[in-house]
């Protein structure tokens, strides 16, 4: 088995109620119970909301950016670690996401977990 990070990134052309929307909510809410009732997941990883004061970014001259990367069109909003057969098995799982519905996307790596 090999391990797999599903990047789970909202488009900046979403609307903003895809994420608090009841409805929204309780398909994400069911896409995770699905998924661990597969007991795929490694790790659950987290949830990071695209509020610009809750992100910054350190480079190697020591400059401090303020907020996430906002210039790109998809964001990163959360994360998990699955564990599955292959790539194309992975990106099963991936395709059976909400985030998609919504105009998202999940980007999917293979990781070596240490």
């Amino acid at each position: 088995m090999k391990n797999f990070v599903l990047l789970l990134r909202a488009n900046t052309s979403m609307d903003p109620g895809s994420f608090t929307d009841p409805k929204e909510v309780a398909d994400r809410a069911q896409w995770l119970e699905d998924v661990k009732a597969q007991g795929v997941i490694k790790n659950l990883g987290g949830t990071m909301p695209p509020i610009p004061a809750m992100a910054s970014s350190i480079f190697a001259d020591g400059t401090l950016k303020e907020g996430p990367f906002m210039e790109v069109t998809h964001f990163l909003t959360g994360f998990l670690i699955i564990e599955s057969e292959d790539l194309e098995s992975a990106q099963k799982i991936a395709r059976s996401n909400p985030i998609l519905k919504a105009g998202g996307s999940v980007e999917i790596r293979e990781i070596m977990l240490r």
